[in-house]
């Protein structure tokens, strides 16, 4: 029986994300273990999960996280949890492992997280031979031991470009905070970045199918899906490719940032994540003035001079915090 598939339904339950199909999946198997069954009741009692669904919102998915955290001695918290800690967005299935990881496994974790660092990018092949390429301050978690062999989910946390290799019978799913992508060997983009507040998907090739609350939607090459965190839908676009034929969403695998038209505002959140730092804005009009260029591998500091040949502002910058002023 598949103990890590119990779990994965179990935090959805603690979550209340779970699907009516999921829930009788759960209780099915919760039968077939009266371990496992009682284990759930004990950890509700232990860290005080409510097993009716909680507020919708990203906070409360942060509470459960962090309710967990506390709950777990310093010395078996390795670096992934921590990592988590701040990945609310990812927060139903990596509640259900860590759950299974904890009673279980103690430090001993099957749980494998890929991280790029705040002002880099890094590539991996999984075992199953797709290649992921993971943008700046972005992570990937997934199973060891089960991927590739009882499964091939992953967790995404951040930005990553996704080459999947197909195989019958095995579909490749990416869980990107409450939206479930379901691969059939395709290239795509997905961005799930928490402060974004958003999950965006881009088809480039082949079909996924995208899953959200109790809607289904199937993506074209060359469409485009993003889901607000606070919307009940699901938003389908048209890409809009530049003057060379590429689509926008990509440019950053070949070290470029691109924005046509960006306001200040949604500009500084995406050179946040292209340098891994924050930006403050003295005065709310500043956030109003609207951008549009390529940044490519120059510093920080070249970039907001080049900025400064079209508006006007000032800036310093301290210690990985940007502050644009008049």
């Amino acid at each position: 029986m598949d103990n890590n598939r119990i779990w994965v339904l179990l935090g959805k339950q603690a979550s209340g994300d779970i699907t009516p199909p999921e829930l009788e999946e759960l209780q099915n198997l919760l039968q077939q273990d009266p371990d496992a069954a009682a284990t759930r009741t004990l950890i509700a009692k232990i860290w005080g999960i409510p097993l009716a669904p909680p507020e919708e919102n990203a906070d409360s998915h942060t509470r459960i996280w962090e309710h967990i955290a506390e709950r777990i001695p310093p010395q078996r918290r390795p670096f992934l949890l921590r990592h988590m800690a701040a990945a609310a967005a990812a927060a139903v299935l990596l509640l259900g492992w860590c759950t299974w990881w904890y009673v279980h496994t103690g430090a001993n974790s099957n749980l494998q997280q890929v991280s790029s660092p705040a002002a880099g990018k890094s590539k991996i092949v999984l075992p199953d031979g797709t290649q992921v390429w993971l943008n700046h301050n972005s992570q990937l978690v997934f199973h060891q031991q089960q991927f590739g062999r009882q499964n091939r989910e992953v967790v995404l946390t951040g930005e990553a470009f996704f080459d999947v290799t197909h195989r019958a019978g095995l579909p490749f799913i990416i869980h990107a905070g409450k939206v479930n992508i379901t691969v059939l060997g395709t290239t795509l983009n997905v961005k799930a970045y928490t402060k974004d507040h958003c999950v965006a998907a881009t088809l480039i090739s082949g079909k996924v199918a995208v899953n959200f609350q109790q809607l289904r939607l199937e993506l074209k090459p060359d469409e485009k899906i993003i889901i607000p965190a606070a919307a009940t839908t699901m938003i389908r676009e048209n890409i809009r490719k530049d003057s060379t034929g590429q689509a926008p969403e990509l440019s950053w695998l070949n070290n470029r940032l691109v924005f046509d038209n960006d306001s200040f505002e949604v500009l500084s959140k995406k050179m946040e994540q292209w340098y891994g730092v924050t930006f403050h804005f003295e005065t709310s009009n500043l956030k109003h003035l609207h951008f549009s260029g390529v940044i490519d591998a120059e510093p920080i500091t070249e970039a907001l001079k080049a900025l400064q040949l079209s508006r006007h502002f000032t800036y310093r910058i301290s210690n990985n915090e940007v502050w644009i002023s008049q």
